[in-house]
């Protein structure tokens, strides 16, 4: 069985079946297997032997473990994938995750289900990085935001339905969370069996929309590459403070909306519609910056109007309310062009791409952990509505701060240059 093919192969149809299975990746193994759990700690939080009897504090340290592992071994899993290939790393990583997260229901206490948190993170940090790579060596730059987008958008689909379904349909039918975490660690193995099985590696040494810099690179050149490049590091302060912003939010406004008199069920309702209408920003965001030939001013017209939508959240109502989770996860999907850009830079390119998307990563998931914690100082000093504005604030800081960033499709480089 052939694992790798030439840039001289034709690849017509096989770029979609790879761009399908990452997408199923993506939609179970972080969306749902992951964003599952908030919905299942009612239940993990009992008494014995319903649950595991665990604090607010244990829960929220359980949280906290996911994004911890990915953000410690996701640079050295994107180094790994640029010297040994995506299929492989990936591919391990999945049936790791796959393990870390049946191991989960067999937990007796607070350290084991800390521990199998910690594994299973440690697994996705190699499909994070991985993912966007792949698309860039399979995808020129006329499909390049459209395929990022379904790719990396499949997150919000898995999200949305573990949210919508699995504390109060799917975890009831299948007799528990312990079982309905075997079940999900049961498809993840499956899928990566599937990934190892149809995934093969592509060479980029041939001529595309862009010219990767190694065509195989040595273990550090990649990092090397990357610390080296300004674009990478406005990038990292981008991904820091909008998807710390991101993630500081949406884990605090189910609790603000029901301080505000709104249900449980309908606050998470409005945090559902948020993740589903992301898969549809992610995906025509994306399409239309391969439509108008900018990466720039697309990201800068989406994220202000993310931030104004964020900042809103804290003090409409009703339909207006849902309006405004609308419009900020469908322009949130302009967050994908963060990892095109890598894939077009003239000084990167798809075979740098691993070390580039697992520092970019890392700044995610450091964003995640420390947004939350400052939004919530600021929330106890100045009210809660302060601290939704500041994270739409963010939203407005990145998209300023992406303004310095190369323009790197071909059709308004081109422009720049002139």
């Amino acid at each position: 069985m052939h694992t790798e093919t030439t840039a001289t192969e034709d690849k017509s149809s096989y770029r979609w079946i790879a761009l399908a299975i990452g997408a199923l990746v993506q939609a179970v193994v972080a969306g749902a297997a992951w964003t599952i759990m908030p919905v299942l700690f009612y239940e993990i939080s009992q008494l014995a032997p319903l649950g595991l009897g665990l604090s607010l504090v244990e829960l929220g340290a359980i949280w906290g473990m996911f994004p911890l592992a990915v953000a410690f071994f996701c640079i050295p899993m994107g180094m790994a994938a640029d010297r040994y290939g995506v299929r492989l790393i990936v591919g391990i990583g999945v049936l790791v995750a796959a393990a870390g997260g049946a191991l989960r229901g067999t937990t007796s206490g607070f350290a084991p289900l800390l521990a199998s948190m910690f594994l299973f993170g440690a697994g996705y940090s190699t499909i994070g990085p991985n993912l966007p790579k792949m698309v860039g060596m399979w995808f020129g730059s006329k499909e390049l935001g459209l395929a990022s987008g379904i790719i990396l958008g499949s997150y919000g689909l898995g999200a949305g339905l573990a949210i919508t379904f699995g504390g109060s349909y799917l975890s009831p039918a299948l007799g528990g969370w312990r079982n309905t975490l075997y079940v999900l660690g049961a498809l993840s193995l499956v899928i990566g069996i599937l990934w190892i099985v149809a995934i093969r590696d592509r060479k980029v040494d041939a001529p595309q929309a862009t010219k990767p810099t190694l065509a195989q690179p040595g273990l550090f050149d990649s990092i090397v590459a990357a610390l080296k490049c300004p674009d990478v590091w406005l990038l990292v302060v981008v991904l820091f403070t909008s998807q710390g912003a991101f993630i500081g939010a949406i884990g605090y406004l189910p609790m603000y909306l029901v301080e505000q008199g709104l249900t449980q069920a309908t606050a998470n309702a409005y945090v559902s519609i948020l993740l589903y209408v992301f898969v549809a920003g992610a995906i025509i965001v994306s399409a239309i910056s391969d439509r108008l030939g900018t990466r720039k001013r697309v990201f800068l017209v989406a994220f202000i109007i993310n931030g104004l939508a964020v900042m809103s959240t804290a003090f409409l109502t009703g339909p207006a309310l849902g309006l405004a989770f609308a419009i900020w996860g469908f322009s949130s999907g302009a967050v994908i062009l963060c990892y095109v850009v890598p894939l077009e830079h003239p000084s990167l390119g798809p075979s740098l791409a691993g070390a580039v998307n697992g520092l970019l990563m890392a700044a995610t998931f450091t964003g995640g952990f420390v947004s939350p914690i400052l939004g919530n100082v600021i929330a106890e000093a100045a009210g809660g509505s302060t601290a939704i504005v500041v994270w739409g604030g963010l939203y407005v800081f990145a998209a300023l701060v992406f303004l310095r960033v190369k323009e790197t499709h071909p059709k308004a480089a081109k422009l720049d240059q002139r």
